[in-house]
């Protein structure tokens, strides 16, 4: 027998946090999960990482139940440049 549980996935939209529950089986890598459940509609895949409790997997990490999955969206500038340009203003 197949057995599932339920994982959640947090991801950004428009600076709001949203999550999606899912369900998936036992034994499922990060890359299993993102092909098989069309993670492409809540963002681009190619411009993400993924990680469980703030820390970033690699693709073959295998989901454990009460995993927090979360989607992290590349940076585009870095905070620290960003902020040193703030503060010559």
């Amino acid at each position: 027998m197949n057995e599932t549980f339920e994982i959640i996935l947090y991801y950004n939209v428009d600076a709001t946090v949203k999550h999606k529950s899912f369900n998936i089986l036992l034994g499922t890598s990060i890359a299993q999960f993102l092909r098989e459940n069309n993670i492409s509609e809540l963002t681009v895949v190619n411009e993400i990482s993924i990680g469980v409790y703030g820390k970033i997997q690699d693709p073959s990490y295998i989901i454990k139940p009460n995993d927090r999955l979360e989607l992290y969206n590349d940076i585009i500038a870095d905070p620290k440049i960003r902020r040193k340009n703030l503060a010559k203003v």
